[in-house]
């Protein structure tokens, strides 16, 4: 599936490692109106103060993800499924809107050389360049206003530093009026900060696309480098004429728009119910997680609204900031508590309505901000002794990560355990810091100050990285060992092996097979011997081959009888017990091998089954054997003693074409024949051989089933679309179609999807491994795929020559 994403934050960073991390394969593509690659807005300071470039507040982005800069979306066609900007269009199957907010301006500055809003890369490089010798004028006292009050008194190049509030408060109105004091006094220690309160511009005189004067309530302002922080607004022109909008994009607790195909989440959507917007970089990340769960169809899940916990460092004062969704500012039953220690500069600001903690505001606090949490979590009255009891710090220090939890200490403990030396090293071993990014600085400050040495962090990485690749290779090699100790089923070696790829001289071929195997299941190239090794052991494991309804094409695909290739030499190799097709007993000798195999290795025999199994009529459409079993009670009493069950072919799947409509035997798949949902799945019709070989190897290997999708298919093999991996999606991309057989676009092997190719609908591995040694597959030789991989949907909908109506697409 092809998934673009709108936007370059942190929001749209998040959203596409999520979704790699969740269910690799499909095309991600992030669009950006930014010229850079998404990085952290938070740490635009740096920028401004010259001790960061963009590539060192870049946010980490998954390596398969594709990014588009320099693209600012202007509008978008929901029937086309297309994005477009000033110069170019995207096509996407989902669409997840990221785009977060813009600043507000109090008048228009686009033009002007010496004024900026705070809110990019760029507006830093053009505050830094621009202050040189001038008065900064900085309209607005949150967070961003201080944060950048608090950056250019480090710097010798303003000549004067305004900072306008326009009522008596710093920070947040509700923060308590001796913090704004201590707050003041300590910018105002520099002679060139002016805090100015009650204060707005009134008058402003611009010549050349300059501003020559400010002129405000209280001061007239020459030569002015102006910065507007006055707060933000949705930035979502680009959707109003295609989504349904309010403030933001609107959308449900699932985050899904109007359209069912696109999602948006961040400063740019907007829940409908509750009218809410987020504010805060943890509240956009998790409306992301929600987003991509949904949009993935992993599981369904909704935005619930949870008390936030927010940080701010100015000068030698932190903030902590923990506010419930309940707490209204309006309120006039808001009472304040106040612990204040004149010492140690610290202000704890308890925020209470009817004895329920709404918010906290703390100034250089020592208080446990997860505690506080919970406490509004559990919005149950509190004993104001309790925030007295707690204005010390905790065992486990001050908290550094809001969003993870985590503590001074831990990390300290973390560092020193593994010999961290810097952020990066920390990667695998705590999430803090990587989440909103806000404490990444604060962390790499605590990696500084826990002093590791580097011979020993150098030592003690190599060491963990030998032990643990030991650990795995030394599992493996247990697991080969137990099936090298059992008995041998058939006559064949593994020197009979050895010796027909030297007398078919296939080294080399064997060589690269196993190389593909191991790809393909997605291991490291150090996987490839202990591979071999187990394909030397596949001949030790009693399989058990049931043919239901089905016409035996999976069978017969491992039975070609062209000259004989690596397939046909490992599929032969393997310790095939009972296999209608392919033994050579037959009657009676043929049902004592297979009860002999159910009898003495109980536990031990994998069953493979190929077809579908009728149920209607008891079962009567199918009988098997000299007793006339039904299909549905032999595959039972066979099952029932397996190791491990295996589904192979569309029609073992879930029915396939046995069961396509109106489906009068009432076939149904394996595992629903079974009642069990531990049976593996190999759909596809037929399979390819190399996806039932490498399950077994990943079984022998590991002894345990290889990672499944929901619908329980190997994700190494299922995981992929055709339709991004297809030698023809470019031609899709340009929109060049084959219209009818043979024509133009089909010599010159055009898209087969207006032919009615489903590749978009299908996840399997067909386009990387092939058929036939790699040879060829349908879309290749000229036929669309009908997503066979997909089940029985592929016989009663897909197998046709034409595209999906836009009814039965969502469907």
């Amino acid at each position: 599936m092809r998934i673009v994403i709108v936007g370059g934050g942190i929001a749209a960073a998040y959203a596409a490692n999520a979704i790699m991390e969740r269910q690799k394969g499909h095309d991600v593509l992030i669009v950006s109106a930014e010229k850079y690659p998404p990085y952290d807005r938070i740490h635009l300071c740096r920028l401004v103060e010259g001790r960061a470039r963009v590539e060192d507040i870049r946010l980490d982005i998954h390596p398969g993800v594709r990014i588009e800069l320099d693209q600012r979306i202007v509008s978008i066609d929901t029937k086309r499924k297309r994005v477009f900007s000033k110069n170019a269009s995207f096509g996407y199957d989902r669409l997840l809107i990221a785009t977060g907010s813009k600043p507000k301006e109090l008048f228009d500055i686009t033009s002007l050389e010496n004024a900026a809003t705070f809110r990019s890369a760029d507006d830093a490089f053009k505050i830094a360049k621009g202050l040189k010798g001038r008065n900064a004028v900085i309209v607005g006292v949150g967070p961003i206003g201080l944060e950048l009050l608090d950056t250019l008194i480090k710097l010798p190049d303003p000549k004067g530093i305004y900072l306008l509030s326009r009522g008596s408060h710093l920070y947040d109105r509700a923060l308590n009026p001796t913090a704004v004091e201590w707050i003041a006094k300590t910018f105002e220690t520099d002679p060139r900060v002016k805090i100015s309160y009650h204060d707005e511009i009134v008058d402003k005189k611009i010549a050349r696309n300059r501003l020559e004067r400010i002129r405000t309530k209280h001061h007239s302002i020459d030569d002015p480098f102006l910065v507007f922080g006055i707060g933000i607004e949705p930035n979502i022109d680009f959707a109003k004429e295609a989504l349904e909008t309010d403030r933001g994009i609107l959308v449900d607790e699932t985050m899904r728009t109007s359209d069912p195909d696109i999602y948006a989440v961040g400063e740019a959507a907007q829940i409908r119910e509750s009218g809410f917007i987020p504010g805060r970089v943890r509240e956009c990340t998790r409306e992301a997680d929600i987003a991509v769960d949904n949009l993935l169809g992993l599981k369904k899940r909704v935005f619930e609204r949870e008390p936030s916990i927010d940080g701010l460092k100015v000068g030698s004062f932190h903030f902590a900031d923990v506010t419930s969704p309940l707490y209204d500012r309006r309120d006039e039953e808001n009472e304040d508590i106040i612990i204040e220690s004149k010492k140690e500069k610290r202000i704890d600001q308890y925020i209470v309505n009817h004895d329920l903690l709404r918010r906290f505001i703390g100034l250089n606090s020592n208080v446990d901000l997860m505690s506080l949490k919970r406490l509004m979590e559990k919005n149950e009255p509190i004993d104001p002794a309790f925030f007295y009891q707690s204005r010390k710090v905790g065992e486990r220090g001050r908290l550094v990560c809001s969003c993870t939890g985590t503590y001074e200490k831990d990390l300290v403990d973390i560092i020193r355990e593994n010999a961290v030396t810097c952020f990066a090293d920390l990667k695998g071993l705590t999430e803090a810091g990587r989440v909103c990014g806000r404490c990444k600085q604060d962390i790499v400050d605590l990696i500084r100050q826990t002093k590791v040495d580097p011979k020993e962090a150098a030592r003690i990485r190599a060491a963990k990285k030998a032990a643990e690749e030991a650990a795995e290779m030394e599992r493996i090699r247990k697991r080969i060992e137990k099936f090298n100790r059992l008995h041998p089923r058939n006559k064949i070696t593994s020197e009979n092996l050895e010796e027909a790829i030297k007398a078919l001289d296939m080294n080399r071929e064997y060589n690269r097979w196993v190389s593909m195997i191991t790809a393909s299941m997605r291991l490291s190239p150090a996987h490839e011997e202990l591979v071999d090794q187990a394909l030397r052991q596949l001949n030790k494991i009693p399989i058990v081959w049931l043919e239901l309804a089905d016409c035996t094409g999976n069978s017969t695909a491992f039975i070609k009888t062209a000259q004989p290739k690596i397939t046909d030499l490992i599929l032969n190799y393997i310790s095939l017990d009972y296999h209608e097709l392919l033994m050579a007993a037959a009657g009676e000798q043929s049902e004592s091998a297979l009860e002999s195999v159910i009898k003495e290795d109980e536990n031990g025999y994998v069953l493979i089954v190929e077809g579908a199994v009728p149920l209607a009529m008891e079962g009567k459409f199918l009988r098997i054997g000299p007793k006339g079993e039904t299909g549905a009670d032999f595959l039972k009493r066979v099952a029932k003693g397996a190791a491990a069950v295996f589904a192979v072919g569309t029609c073992a799947f879930d029915g396939g074409v046995v069961a396509a409509a109106p489906n009068p035997t009432g076939a149904v798949g394996v595992s629903e024949a079974l009642g069990r949902d531990d049976v593996i799945n190999l759909p596809g019709c037929p399979v390819n051989p190399a996806n039932v070989v490498g399950t077994l190897i990943y079984y022998i290997m590991f002894d345990e089933v290889p990672e499944l999708d929901e619908k329980r298919r190997p994700k190494w093999a299922y995981s992929y679309r055709i339709h991004d991996n297809c030698e023809r999606r470019g031609h899709y991309d340009l929109e060049e179609f084959v219209l009818e057989w043979g024509d133009e676009g089909a010599k010159k092997g055009w898209c087969l999807f207006k032919m009615g190719c489903k590749g978009p609908y299908a996840d399997l591995n067909c386009p990387q491994v092939k058929f036939n040694e790699g040879t060829s597959w349908p879309v290749q030789a000229g036929h669309g795929c009908i997503a066979c991989g997909e089940g029985k949907v592929a016989f009663d909908l897909y197998a046709n020559e034409r595209p999906l109506g836009e009814e039965e697409n969502h469907g």
